[in-house]
This record gives structure tokens, C-alpha cells and sequence, in this order.
């Protein structure tokens, strides 16, 4: 996958649980979810020609599900939400870090790193997992607006709270009890 983007000269990074792994040496890490900043659909002519096969459910979103070889990667082009639809949102393509970014939901899932290793961290997300005594968990932007825009991240603030952080920002525990109810907007896959 990474020879099939090199050939575009563009890059490949990983994003959220895995690199949030990497940095905390936590044993358990979950299979990588890849951001590169070449539009979905020219990525999908190359994984074609390869004969690499994938699920384009979310070629809408900028967003495909790679399996190959026993392997399953979650793959997306960078990219900014215009208007967000719960779970979903009209897109644009942009080739930078720095607006995919600002779509995601915390700062510790917004830390990118390359296949070498290096690491980019727009939203501060090193910051948040290792400065403080426990691991701080924070909305990107407005955490009303994050929250409006799926509600899933209701679910996911009190996991990453429970599983790293020891202790329920206050502001953003009372912002998702008022959306409590929209969590039933959600099919039930998603909140089990």
C-alpha cells in the first residue's frame, strides 16, 4: 500500500489508536487507520490495478476499507468536513494535515505519523496523552459542535476518559449528559 502511494509522490500516515499506542508502549494496538493526502478515488484506481481488494462503502466520505492479505486497513484522504449529517458529512479534499485535523474528534486522535516515524501533531495531541499525570482528553474546537456532529462521541469522550484519563472533564460530561438522548439516533452497532 505504501509503494502503491510513494508512486503518487505523496505520503501515508497513521492516525488516531495507533500512533496513541505507539507513544503510550501500550501492547494492544488496534490495526491502523491510514490518512494520505491523495484524493480516494485515484487511490482506488491504483489499488485496482494492483489488484488489492477493498470495500468503497464510504468512497462518498473520502473513506475505503483495505483487505489485504489477512490485513484490514482503515484508509481516508485528507480531508475538511463542509456540513456534517451525524455520522456523516459532505467532504472536500484538501492534502493537508493541518484541516483533516480539525474534523477529528480529540487531540490524541489527531496525531499523525508517518512511516518512518516521524510524527505531526496539529492539535497538540502529544501534549494531552504525556504532560499531565494522566492523559487529558479534549474536544478539537468547540465540544458542543464536535458532539452535534456525531454522537457517537458521546460514547467515545467517557471511554477515553475511563481508559486513560482517571477523571470526567466536568464541562464536557454536563454537554454530553444534554445530548444523552440523541444517542439513541445511533444504530445499535454503534453503541454497543
Amino acid at each position: 500500500i505504501e509503494k502503491i502511494i510513494k508512486s503518487q509522490t505523496n505520503n501515508l500516515y497513521m492516525v488516531g489508536g495507533v500512533v496513541r499506542g505507539l507513544i503510550l508502549n501500550e501492547k494492544n494496538i488496534s490495526h491502523p487507520d491510514l490518512v494520505c493526502n491523495v484524493p480516494i478515488k485515484q487511490i482506488t484506481k491504483e489499488l485496482k490495478a494492483n489488484k488489492i481488494n477493498f470495500s468503497s462503502v464510504g468512497i462518498d466520505y473520502g473513506s475505503i476499507v483495505i483487505k489485504d492479505g489477512g490485513y484490514i486497513f482503515d484508509l481516508t484522504s485528507t480531508r475538511k468536513d463542509l456540513k456534517s449529517h451525524g455520522r456523516y458529512a459532505d467532504i472536500e479534499f484538501t492534502g493537508r494535515l493541518e484541516d483533516d485535523s480539525e474534523r477529528r474528534d480529540f487531540s490524541i486522535n489527531s496525531i499523525y505519523c508517518d512511516l518512518s516515524g516521524n510524527l505531526f501533531d496539529p492539535q497538540n495531541g502529544i501534549r494531552d496523552l504525556t504532560k499531565y499525570k494522566y492523559p487529558k482528553i479534549r474536544f478539537i474546537g468547540s465540544a458542543s459542535k464536535r458532539i452535534n456532529e456525531d454522537f457517537l462521541r458521546i460514547l467515545r469522550f467517557l471511554r477515553f476518559s475511563i481508559i486513560y484519563s482517571n477523571n470526567l472533564n466536568c464541562k464536557y460530561l454536563n454537554l454530553c449528559k444534554k445530548f444523552k438522548k440523541k444517542l439513541l439516533l445511533l444504530s445499535f452497532e454503534r453503541r454497543i
